[in-house]
């Protein structure tokens, strides 16, 4: 049995049969209501249907084989049809996600590129800057002058009250003073001092005593 377009079909021994359309239309009513009938159904729609009582219920038979193949063959095409949409459209989703993630891998690219640089920039100008500090706080130590050691004696500490008065009395006023010893009396904490007002200064305390 080979499967035809419904107008006629090949039999075993070789005989081909043709439907007229008047009959492939009853036949096809009937396999509507029941694609797969039994011999006596069969025998029963050649009794009912005189269109085809000039049909042998096996050839009856070979035409609903045929049309049931002629069903599974299209629904088959139908469903692959569909498959095959499906996967168009699914192929078409992934190949834009596809793009989209190729330019958001881009994208990550130049940022970590420019995170990079900017990380290696901030760290070479943090080694400078700390360079810099380290020579300068060098050079501000060598630079620190080292004072001499102080007589802590009460002679050592009036004299050192005497050069911190004259170094104030000097930049204050412009005046150049000097202490005068007072005859007679010795050097020491209860000793007493005048100050001698250079002629010719042009300082506050030189304006003051009319110099």
């Amino acid at each position: 049995m080979i499967c035809k377009d419904g107008k006629g079909a090949m039999m075993d021994n070789g005989k081909y049969v043709r439907y007229t359309p008047e009959q492939v239309e009853a036949l096809e009513r009937f396999y509507h209501d029941c694609p797969k009938p039994t011999s006596t159904r069969r025998q029963q729609l050649i009794r009912e249907c005189p269109i085809l009582s000039n049909i042998e219920p096996k050839q009856i038979k070979v035409w609903f084989q045929n049309r049931r193949c002629r069903e599974k063959q299209k629904n088959e095409a139908s469903r692959l049809q569909s498959v095959n949409r499906k996967l168009t459209a699914m192929n078409k989703l992934l190949m834009e996600e596809n793009d989209r993630l190729q330019k958001q891998v881009s994208h990550l690219v130049y940022e970590n590129g420019c995170f990079r640089q900017h990380t290696q920039n901030t760290t070479v100008a943090t080694k400078d800057t700390s360079c810099d500090s380290v020579v300068t706080s060098g050079g501000q130590r060598q630079s620190t002058p080292q004072h001499p050691p102080r007589d802590a004696s009460p002679a050592g500490l009036l004299s050192i009250a005497d050069e911190t008065l004259t170094e104030f009395l000097s930049k204050a006023t412009g005046t150049a003073i000097e202490w005068v010893q007072m005859p007679g009396m010795k050097p020491g904490p209860d000793s007493i001092g005048i100050v001698a007002i250079s002629h010719g200064c042009t300082g506050v305390a030189a304006r003051a005593c009319g110099l």
